[in-house]
This record gives structure tokens, C-alpha cells and sequence, in this order.
């Protein structure tokens, strides 16, 4: 696993040091914890942690928010900065996996020859560009703790520089709209930047676009379709009936109209819409996300953030899941009143003067870091104010422990996804 140098600005850590967790010089004087090394075995799901064509490693590591885990598979190793990444990871897989199962069928081979003599044949060479790819770049919640100062660092081998959708040719004879209902039907993102799977939903999408193939999914993917992580459960369906029959431009008007709904600026929407670190995807989920949290004041803030410091694909899933969890906390009755700012940090008031710091978090222990953390969080409320901070993954006992001797309620695993 490659290993990613963040650097974290002192005024950001001062304020708001419980993001950038990590082991300090004076844990063990002051009895604070230190992150541990998880083990995979102890914290997946039995269908997670190992199946037909792949097995996590065993070491876990915690690290700004983020689970890292290595994917041992049939097609390669891969890696997953989350648990939402691990979940998305292993059903492309999956995915992959019967892809290449079609590949080697006689009806493949007989529609590729067909596809060969098709008069589209002409433009199979755009349709097997390699996908952007975005690597060594602070990445998901740590992004949020300091500004990016990394470029995004593209791989392609193309003259034409490839985009989530594919260039206008492709558009034109109508290849992307069977991509993506050829990915939609396995359960994956069409826009992934898994340059494996883009590779062979390629070949198979062509021989079922310009050969005739009909492909059939065998099996349904174990993670849920390819929202079902990323909004909320009440609109999942309906999302992915939008990723497979609306283009990135139909999305992106669709889009562009919520933001702007949710009081986002003209200039911050397009903003938003134009940040490369948001393929039509997340864009759609973070919009609808957004969209859920009706009558919550100041949106527009959290559009404005996510539009400015974003810049790579865990980015944008750190900004999606937590505006997923302010919706799950809205729609269960907290009756959030408004988003504000800590810094580069989202967090709602509620309408009872409750601050609730919603995080996108697979494991939080109790550092020096969260115990400024608490310091922090009180500063910004009143004499009798409560406090609730709540985790889409696992917190410690300890960190329950001492947050609650503070006065805040604690509530983890929002958001379990691939944890048992």
C-alpha cells in the first residue's frame, strides 16, 4: 500500500484536532489511546471479508477517518481508503468476475465479430480508453482538515483524454447509454475510477451495443446497488433508475436545479458541478442528499466546501455519506435547523440548540486530538447547550466513556456498511 504524506495546517489542527487521529508522543503520559491495528477477521462481514474472488487482507488500518484496506482478487490487488470504498470494491469484483465470464461465452465472441463489421466498428478505439484515475492525493475526510496543495494526477494513454461519460463520439452513437445500464444492471458505479472494471464493462458493453449481445447478470451484488451506500435508503431506487437512464448531462440539469433549490449560489453550483472529484455519481447522491434535509437552513455552505476543497474521488464520499447522515438524523426526528462551518468542517444545529457533529467515520478512538475535540465543540455552544456527535462507524469504549463524562450523547455504526 502506497503510503500518503498529510500535512495538516496548525490553525485547522487547532481547531479541530480529532480529525487528523493518529498516535502522539504523549498518549501514554496523559492515558490516551492510541489507534490499534483492526483485523479484518474481527470486524468484516463473513461475504465481505472473503468470497469466490477475493480475500481482505488481515491488517487494518485506521487512519483520519478512514479504514485502509487491501483487496487480494482474481484481477489484481486493489485498494479501499473506507468502508463505503471496501463495499464499492468488492462488488466490482464481482462485477468483474462475471464480466469475464461473458467474455469467454460463444455468444461474446459471435457479437464481437458482428460488432466488427458493424458500420460503428470504426469507433471501438474511443470505447477502450483507459478511465481517469486519481492517485496520491490527500484523500476523504483528511482532505477536509487542510487545503489541497497536490495536483490531481491523471493516467491515460489516449490521445483523447477520457471523461466518466466518454468523449462526444461515444455519446452520439449511443455506446454510453448501454454502459451504463450494462454497469447499473451489476450493481457498480458506471463513472468508477476501477480501471479494471472499466475495461472489461468496455468490451462487454460494445459487443452489446454494436453486436447485438444480450447480457444477463447472474447474480445480484452483495453490497446493494450502486446507491445504496451513498444516499438515502428511501430514494436508493430511484437513484439508480437516474445513473442508468439519464446522461451526465440530464444529470447535471437535474442537479444543477437542486442546488440552486437548496440555496446554493449560482457560482458555488457550478462550482460544484464542474469539481472532477464528483462524477455524476456522487454529484447525483450529494444533491439528492442535500435535497432530503427540507427546510434546513444554509445548505449553501456545504455546497460551497464541497465544491472548493474537494479534488478526488474520497472526497466527494466523505462529502455524500455526511450529508447522508445529517439526513438520516433529520428524517428521525432531530428537526435539524441549519448547517454550519467549524472551520473546513460541516456540522448542524438542531432546532432545540442541540450541535450534532455528524462524521463519516469508520473508527474513532479517544486521543489527545478528541479530547480537544470536546473543548472545541463546547466553545461553539451556549451555558445549557447539548451535544451529539454521531459516527457512521465504530467509536471506542473509551472514547463513549470520555465523551459522555463531557456531556455529549455518543451514537456509532450510523452508517455499519461492510462492519459485522
Amino acid at each position: 500500500m502506497k503510503t500518503r504524506q498529510i500535512a495538516f495546517p496548525l490553525a485547522l489542527l487547532l481547531a479541530y484536532p480529532i480529525y487528523a487521529q493518529s498516535p502522539s508522543p504523549l498518549a501514554d503520559a496523559a492515558g490516551y489511546e492510541e489507534l490499534p491495528e483492526l483485523k479484518a477477521s474481527e470486524i468484516l462481514r463473513p461475504d465481505i471479508l472473503q468470497g469466490a474472488n477475493h480475500k481482505v487482507r488481515e491488517d487494518v488500518s485506521p487512519s483520519s477517518g478512514a479504514n485502509r484496506f487491501i483487496i487480494d482478487s482474481d484481477f489484481g490487488v486493489f485498494e479501499a481508503e473506507g468502508n463505503e470504498m471496501l463495499i464499492r470494491r468488492v462488488n466490482e469484483i464481482n462485477a468483474i468476475a462475471q464480466l469475464k465470464q461473458v467474455s469467454r461465452t460463444d455468444q461474446f465472441k459471435d457479437a464481437l465479430a458482428k460488432a466488427a463489421k458493424s458500420p460503428l466498428a470504426a469507433a471501438k478505439s474511443i470505447v477502450t480508453d483507459p478511465v481517469t484515475t486519481i492517485t496520491n492525493v490527500p484523500k476523504g475526510l483528511g482532505k477536509f482538515m487542510k487545503r489541497a496543495t497536490e495536483s490531481v494526477k491523471a493516467i491515460g494513454k489516449k490521445k483523447e483524454s477520457s471523461s466518466a461519460e466518454g468523449s462526444k463520439a461515444q455519446q452520439i452513437i449511443g455506446f454510453s447509454d448501454t454502459k451504463r445500464k450494462v454497469a447499473i444492471s451489476l450493481g457498480v458505479d458506471p463513472y468508477s475510477t476501477n480501471a479494471v472494471l472499466q475495461k472489461e464493462l468496455d468490451g462487454i458493453s460494445w459487443a452489446t451495443f454494436a453486436g447485438g449481445l444480450t447480457f444477463q447478470v447472474a447474480t445480484m451484488p452483495i453490497g446493494g446497488g450502486a446507491g445504496a451506500a451513498l444516499t438515502l435508503t428511501n430514494v436508493t431506487k430511484t437513484f439508480d433508475e437516474m445513473l442508468r437512464e439519464k446522461s451526465p448531462a440530464d444529470l447535471k440539469i437535474m442537479n444543477r436545479k437542486i442546488l440552486l433549490d437548496v440555496g446554493a449560489s449560482a457560482a458555488d453550483t457550478e462550482a460544484l458541478l464542474s469539481n472532477g472529484a464528483f462524477s455524476p455519481t456522487a454529484q447525483t447522491a450529494f444533491a439528492l442528499n442535500l435535497k432530503s434535509l427540507d427546510g434546513v437552513a444554509n445548505r449553501g455552505a456545504f455546497v460551497r466546501l464541497a465544491a472548493k476543497t474537494s479534488s478526488n474521488e474520497s472526497d466527494a464520499i466523505f462529502c455524500v455519506q455526511t450529508a447522508a447522515l445529517m439526513g438520516k438524523l433529520h428524517e428521525e426526528g432531530k428537526s435539524l435547523a441549519r448547517i454550519t462551518l467549524i472551520g473546513d468542517f460541516p456540522i448542524c444545529i438542531a432546532k432545540d440548540g442541540t450541535i450534532i457533529v455528524a462524521l463519516q467515520w469508520d473508527y474513532a478512538a479517544w486521543t489527545v486530538r478528541a479530547d480537544d475535540f470536546a473543548q472545541s465543540v463546547h466553545a461553539q455552544g451556549k451555558e445549557k447547550s447539548s451535544y451529539l456527535v454521531c459516527l457512521s462507524g465504530d467509536a471506542s469504549a473509551r472514547l463513549h466513556k470520555e465523551l459522555e463524562s463531557r456531556g455529549f450523547s455518543v451514537r456509532d455504526r450510523l452508517s455499519p456498511g461492510p462492519l459485522k
